[in-house]
C-alpha cells in the first residue's frame, strides 16, 4: 500500500510514532464501546499528552466493508487530509486527526486523547451545549470546508467518500437479515429492536420501512438529487466534544461523504435521541437559525420552511427512520422517557406520522 497523503506517501506506524515523540511508549488498552471492529489503545508522553491510536482493516471493520470502502479506509484517507480542510476555517470545528501510518495490513491513525471532552451519548446535554454542536455542523455544511484543491477529486477521492445506499440501508432489517457484514457483526443486538419496531409502530409506518427496505432507490434518488455538501457521516454524540478553546471536536469520520445534509441530521436526530434537550422540531428550528448564516443554496430545501414541511427535511425523516427505527422499537418498549422529557413510546408515534406524511409528500 503506497497511498499518498496530504504531506506525501503514507509512513509505516513506527516512523509517526517516532515522529510524534511516542516511539518505544507502552500502549495501554483503551476500552470503547464502538461496533466497528477498530481498537483503540492510549499512549501516554512524557510531558503529559495523551494520545489514541485507532488501528483499523477492511477485514476488521464491518462497517468499511457494509459501505464499500477500500483497502486504505475512508477515514485513514480523510485524516491524511483533513488538516489542509481545517485549517482554513473558523475554529466551530475541526475533524481531530494528528496523523496517520501503515499498520500490517490496515492503518492506524493516531488522535489525541479527548476523554472528558466528548460528549456521554446517553446523558442529556444542554440546550447551550446543543446551540455549540449546531453551530459547527452549520460550519461544515458551507462551502469554506469544501476545499476541493485539498480533498481533491483527482485521485480518485469521488469514489472513497461513503455512498448513499450504503449509508442508508446500513442496518435496516433487510441488511440484518440477508447474508453479509451486517448480518455477521450486529444482527443479533438490532433485530430484536426491529421485532420490537414491528409490534408498537402504526401500521402505516411499517409499511412504509418495509417498502424503502425492499426497494430504498426511491429514496437514494431523492436524496442523490439534493445539494450535497461535506457531511460527517456519523454525528452521534459520543464523537464530538467542545475543546477549551471553544473549537468542536470529532472523531470518526469513517461513513465521511460528499451528500445530502439530509443524512447528517436524519441521523443526528434519531442516534442523539437520548441526549437531546428538546423536540426534533426545535433542534431542526436552531440548525437553521445557524445555516442560514452561509449555507449556499438558500432554496434547497432547508431554509424555506419553519418545521418538517420541506424536502430536505422529509427525506432527514424517513432516513431517521429507516436507520434508527429500531431502537426507538427498543425504547418505547422499555418504556423509558427521553431528554427533552417526551416518553419513548409517544416519540415512537410522532416519528412514524412524520414519516408518513413525509412519504406522502416526496416519493
Amino acid at each position: 500500500m503506497n497511498v499518498r497523503g496530504n504531506r506525501g506517501p503514507i509512513r509505516a506506524i513506527d516512523h509517526v510514532l517516532r515522529d510524534n515523540g511516542l516511539e518505544g511508549i507502552q500502549e495501554e488498552p483503551f476500552p470503547n464501546d464502538g461496533w466497528s471492529g477498530a481498537s483503540l489503545t492510549r499512549l501516554r508522553r512524557g510531558d503529559g499528552y495523551r494520545f489514541i491510536l485507532k488501528r483499523d482493516s477492511l477485514a476488521r471493520d464491518w462497517i468499511a466493508r457494509a459501505t464499500n470502502d477500500g483497502p486504505l479506509l475512508r477515514e485513514a484517507w480523510f485524516a491524511a487530509r483533513s488538516r489542509l480542510v481545517a485549517d482554513g476555517t473558523s475554529d466551530a470545528i475541526r475533524a481531530s486527526y494528528l496523523d496517520v501510518g501503515r499498520d500490517g495490513d490496515g492503518v492506524a491513525i493516531l488522535m489525541p486523547d479527548l476523554t472528558g471532552v466528548l460528549f456521554d451519548w446517553e446523558k442529556p446535554i444542554s440546550v447551550e451545549a446543543l446551540d455549540h454542536v449546531l453551530r459547527g455542523l452549520a460550519s461544515l455544511h458551507t462551502p469554506s470546508w469544501i476545499d476541493k484543491t485539498a480533498i481533491g477529486t483527482d485521485d480518485g477521492a469521488h469514489s472513497l467518500w461513503c455512498p448513499i445506499r450504503e449509508r442508508i440501508t446500513l442496518i435496516c432489517r433487510s441488511s440484518l437479515e440477508r447474508p453479509g457484514p451486517a448480518h455477521d457483526a450486529v444482527a443479533d443486538r438490532i433485530l430484536p429492536g426491529w421485532d420490537a419496531f414491528d409490534r408498537l409502530a402504526s401500521r402505516s409506518a411499517r409499511e412504509l420501512i418495509s417498502m424503502l427496505e425492499a426497494d430504498p432507490q426511491p429514496l437514494v434518488d431523492l436524496l442523490s438529487a439534493q445539494p450535497h455538501t461535506l457531511i460527517h457521516g456519523d454525528l452521534k454524540l459520543a464523537n464530538v466534544g467542545i475543546a477549551a478553546d471553544g473549537a468542536l471536536e470529532t472523531i470518526d469520520w469513517q461513513m465521511v461523504s460528499v451528500g445530502p445534509i439530509a443524512i447528517e441530521i436524519g441521523w443526528f436526530l434519531v442516534a442523539n435521541v437520548a441526549s437531546l434537550p428538546v423536540e426534533p422540531n426545535e433542534v431542526i428550528r436552531r440548525y437553521r437559525t445557524h445555516l442560514a448564516k452561509g449555507y449556499p443554496d438558500p432554496n434547497g430545501g432547508w431554509l424555506r420552511g419553519n418545521d418538517f414541511d420541506d424536502d430536505g427535511v422529509d427525506a432527514a425523516v424517513l432516513v431517521g427512520l429507516l436507520l434508527r427505527g429500531w431502537r426507538k422499537g427498543l425504547d418505547a418498549d422499555a418504556g423509558i422517557t427521553l431528554g427533552s422529557g417526551v416518553t419513548a413510546r409517544d416519540d415512537l408515534a410522532r416519528w412514524c406520522e412524520w414519516a408518513v406524511e413525509a412519504a406522502d409528500r416526496i416519493l
